[in-house]
């Protein structure tokens, strides 16, 4: 799939701000959005670092989508004109093709690999200090 969704347990991160007075469904948001830009991040230097083409429609078609409720958040291209749809050359170039013209790249896999090694942690944290440095100033 040329997309994947991310369910992260952010129970510290709800603990750490429930003294506060944001919701539990906004800090939810605010995390898994955190670590959805870090995947797209990752998904885009991926894409610069194994093509040698022009590929701008590619990085800037990679978005993510957080539930209202918190509880989920999807990384996907998403074409920049609504007429043409760009899955069928992040497949092609992310997991290459059956005839062996188009060599897999793995920039999909690579935003998946981010999001499961838990490199997010310090992006995290910075949001912890940064919410909590408004509520103790």
């Amino acid at each position: 799939m040329a997309f994947f969704s991310i369910k992260a347990d952010i129970s510290e991160a709800q603990a750490a701000l429930s003294g506060t007075s944001k919701s539990l469904a906004s800090i939810s948001r605010q995390t898994l959005g955190v670590i959805a830009r870090g995947a797209v991040a990752t998904v885009k230097k991926e894409i610069r670092s194994t093509t040698q083409k022009r590929t701008g429609e590619l990085l800037r078609a990679y978005r993510y989508k957080v539930k209202k409720d918190g509880s989920e958040v999807n990384v996907f291209p998403k074409a920049l004109n609504g007429e043409e749809s760009i899955f069928p050359k992040a497949m092609a170039l992310s997991y290459g093709t059956n005839d062996g013209r188009i060599k897999p790249r793995g920039f999909v896999q690579k935003g998946n690999d981010y999001v499961e090694k838990g490199n997010y942690e310090p992006e995290i944290q910075k949001l912890i200090d940064k919410e909590l440095a408004k509520y103790w100033n």
